[in-house]
């Protein structure tokens, strides 16, 4: 929809915003992408070669003109040069779609184009009302969960292995060799053959080992997460640049683009730099 320029008077009343502001206004609460969702293929085209000042060839009814009758209104309404009120409101599309939310949708449709991807990414964001969180918080090691379809019962892996450990002999000797006693009062040694709640065995040459076990460990969020994050974040960023690029000479009725605040790198501090 053409607006007309604005003049002195008007930029100075318009309401000065940050472009993710304003796409987050434009997609949440105006719903601007869901506008002509229910248009068929056909009716879209229509209303695309409308808004574009184009004219069907030929009356309505003829084979050159629009032959659906959704597709006279759309054109009806296109030579009228305003907007018919046809009825409630359909599929959640807002029946008064601010003018300047509709010149935003059509600047972010135009600056991705084929980028579907893109596109998307900043929609879904906009939808959303924020901007990808990139902050995962501080890595720190937690138990690896056990995924397995039998764990035993165990919500955590535990790793177990064989550690040697020394004879029984070579315990007594070091203690003897540091003046304590092996023996208690009653004569009874002071350490047992075998520890309880340990397993332990003897291997054909003397030695002992004994199974220890512990909680398998991983950091968390995993490097791979924090990477994935922040490159999620830098191309939200860089598809914002788009549209802004896009939005800033818009002339708009009642917003005035500022600029775009978000930083492209927020993970690295200036003491970094």
């Amino acid at each position: 929809m053409a607006v007309p320029a604005p003049t002195g008077d008007d930029v100075r009343q318009r309401r000065a915003i940050d472009l993710e502001e304003l796409v987050v206004w434009t997609i949440r609460t105006q719903k601007a992408d869901r506008d002509r969702v229910s248009l068929h293929a056909v009716e879209l085209a229509a209303a695309v070669a409308i808004r574009r000042d184009h004219r069907p060839t030929g009356s309505f009814d003829s084979p050159g003109g629009w032959g659906v009758d959704s597709c006279i209104r759309v054109a009806e309404i296109g030579l009228a040069g305003t907007r018919v009120d046809g009825g409630g409101q359909i599929r959640g599309v807002s029946p008064r779609l601010h003018p300047d939310a509709e010149a935003v949708m059509a600047a972010i449709d135009q600056a991705f184009g084929s980028l579907k991807g893109w596109r998307r990414l900043i929609l879904d964001q906009a939808r959303e009302g924020g901007r990808p969180c990139w902050d995962l918080r501080r890595q720190r090691f937690v138990p690896v969960r056990n995924t397995a379809p039998q764990g035993g019962g165990r919500r955590h892996v535990v790793v177990s292995e064989w550690e040697t450990v020394p004879p029984l002999s070579a315990v007594a000797r070091r203690m003897i060799a540091r003046g304590v006693g092996i023996l208690d009062s009653r004569g009874r040694r002071k350490f047992q053959q075998a520890e309880p709640g340990f397993t332990y065995r003897t291997l054909d040459d003397g030695s002992r080992q004994v199974v220890v076990r512990w909680s398998a460990v991983e950091l968390s969020p995993s490097d791979a997460e924090i990477r994935e994050a922040r490159e999620d974040y830098a191309a939200w960023h860089a598809g914002m640049m788009r549209v802004l690029g896009a939005v800033m000479d818009l002339p708009l009725r009642d917003y005035r683009v500022t600029g775009f605040a978000a930083p492209a790198t927020p993970w690295v501090s200036e003491k970094d730099i």
